[in-house]
């Protein structure tokens, strides 16, 4: 009974994990605020990457990860599926940038170039207007 409840536990605390980290992203607002936590990642990995923290630049992909995956929502409620590709292209790069993370002695020019061509210029292109301050917003009329 112990070995049960324990399992139980374990379990229910799991989905409740899983439940808690899937926010669904469906308004602009929300979607600003999910893209700041990519660009915060972002940069975190890219420093991390120049100072060779290897193990610090999979853990902030791994931000940016969750909150492309977060972000995905908007653009289905959006019906956006130009928007909904060029989500699932970014998080297909973003996986080969963690497989060249986790390899033996990384390329830090190649990860660079990576980081660089994953796809989020061509959303911004398509989707968001830089402000002047440097920071970007949902471009009035996407939805």
């Amino acid at each position: 009974m112990r070995r049960f409840l324990t399992y139980t536990t374990a379990v229910f605390v799991a989905l409740a994990g899983t439940v808690a980290l899937a926010q669904k992203v469906t308004t602009p607002e929300q979607l600003d605020a999910t893209m700041k936590r990519v660009g915060t990642a972002q940069q975190a990995t890219g420093k991390a990457i120049k100072s060779g923290d290897f193990a610090e630049a999979r853990k902030q992909m791994a931000a940016v990860r969750q909150a492309l995956t977060e972000a995905e929502s908007f653009w289905v409620t959006h019906k956006k599926d130009d928007a909904v590709k060029i989500n699932k292209e970014t998080l297909a790069n973003l996986t080969k940038i963690e497989a060249a993370l986790a390899a033996p002695t990384p390329n830090v020019e190649n990860l660079f170039a990576m980081m660089k061509g994953a796809g989020c210029g061509n959303c911004h292109k398509a989707y968001r207007e830089e402000l002047p301050d440097k920071t970007y917003q949902l471009r009035p009329g996407t939805i």
